[in-house]
């Protein structure tokens, strides 16, 4: 068989290179920890990795929202504590206002603290969190949500609730609208009135028995048979004779869900109905009365500096603390509401760590190299090169012209 001295040349070059190139590959994964460091070293393996990639960068972002919604939730919750330190000083101010032996001067020292009590109230629902955002404007971050003074407030704000993505399917609400906190404090039950054959219902939120304060909007149910009905805007359908804005089947012992438009998005008022609905039973209901706390404030304060008949003062007192017990009511409400979320955002924290670690330990199983293995291999390899190396040097001599010189 003849070799030529091109062919020597060829095939140990090839060799070498062929060889330099494996270990090459054997350096790349072991400074990297990675098997796979390109797709055709596994094309199963790294498909497999890049789904197990996304859902940790995902789980990652996920973490990074739910450390946002944990702080925000605090931070709401510390506002809501102190609106409702403010409201139970006042609420104590005014038992002590019902003291028959109070002077004028007495009351109007009581009126000075109250003020003040208002222009501290006033300073927190104008709270701004780390960003610089209002927290009680909804979705106006930017805006400042109350204006005025004790004689008026008004809210420039909206009724949105800021969320945030803290699950693949959890959007967590992390702010309170300023309207539900101060300014549409139920005050006195929606009523309801039942047009219905054999059966009865009652306005719930489906955390409280019986009927709760609602201050949505007029809505009616009629129903088209036993098991399916329609909801009605009463405002622009007193009737129910219309097309019905929403409908739904019907199983017995379910609650039917009303939207309430003053909560829309943190509360959803239901319909509980015993006994079985026959064909065109309706059910109405209708809001309840309304409060704010900064009006609460302001007429006790008029009252103590201008009332002076025995009888009208007691009405006062009274008002102010049937009014102040909602306020106080509904503030104690949304901090629970608040710590439910902050309850379950850890979860969701300790959730997304335990699938971190799945999911890296699986991504390492898919492409992590065995480091033993593959410094056998390096060195193997490295004993392959330095053997070509020098049977290559050996090889090239085998030259007829050197036996010739």
């Amino acid at each position: 068989m003849r070799i030529s001295t091109s062919q020597i040349y060829a095939v140990n070059v090839s060799t070498i290179s062929r060889q330099q190139a494996d270990q090459l590959h054997t350096q790349q994964q072991l400074s990297t920890g990675n098997r796979v460091v390109s797709p055709s070293d596994d094309p199963v393996a790294a498909a497999r990795a890049l789904e197990i990639s996304q859902s940790i960068n995902r789980i990652g972002l996920e973490s990074s929202n739910q450390g946002k919604a944990g702080d925000n939730l605090r931070n709401l919750d510390s506002q809501l504590g102190a609106i409702g330190d403010i409201l139970q000083y006042v609420r104590e101010k005014a038992v002590q206002a019902g003291n028959a032996s109070l002077s004028a001067e007495d009351k109007t020292y009581l009126a000075t603290d109250i003020k003040q009590q208002f222009d501290a109230l006033l300073n927190l629902a104008n709270s701004r969190d780390e960003t610089g955002e209002y927290l009680f404007s909804g979705y106006k971050g930017d805006t400042q949500p109350f204006t005025g003074d004790i004689n008026d407030v008004s809210y420039q704000g909206d009724e949105g609730v800021r969320t945030l993505q803290v699950s693949s399917s959890r959007l967590m609400p992390v702010s309170i609208s300023g309207a539900e906190l101060f300014m549409k404090i139920p005050s006195e039950n929606g009523a309801f009135s039942t047009h219905a054959s054999s059966a009865t219902a009652v306005i719930s939120d489906g955390s409280v028995t019986g009927p709760v304060s609602y201050s949505g909007g007029q809505y009616g149910i009629k129903f088209t048979s036993a098991t399916t009905y329609g909801v009605f805007d009463l405002a622009s359908d007193p009737n129910m004779s219309g097309t019905a804005m929403a409908t739904g089947t019907y199983t017995a012992g379910q609650a039917i869900g009303l939207p309430d438009p003053a909560n829309a998005a943190t509360r959803e008022i239901s319909v509980s109905i015993s006994g079985t609905p026959a064909v065109g039973d309706t059910f109405s209901a209708t809001p309840g009365s309304t409060t704010d706390m900064f009006n609460t404030l302001q007429e006790f304060v008029v009252g103590l500096e201008n009332v002076t008949d025995s009888a009208g003062f007691g009405t006062l007192v009274s008002d102010t603390l049937n009014r102040l017990d909602g306020a106080l009511e509904n503030v104690l409400r949304l901090r629970s509401q608040t710590g439910s979320r902050l309850v379950e955002v850890d979860s969701l924290k300790s959730i997304g760590e335990d699938l971190n670690i799945q999911y890296s330990d699986r991504l390492e199983r898919l492409v992590g190299v065995d480091y033993v293995s593959a410094i056998s291999d390096f060195q193997l390899q490295q004993t392959y090169l330095e053997a070509a190396r020098n049977t290559f040097a050996k090889v090239s001599g085998l030259s007829l012209f050197n036996f010739i010189s």
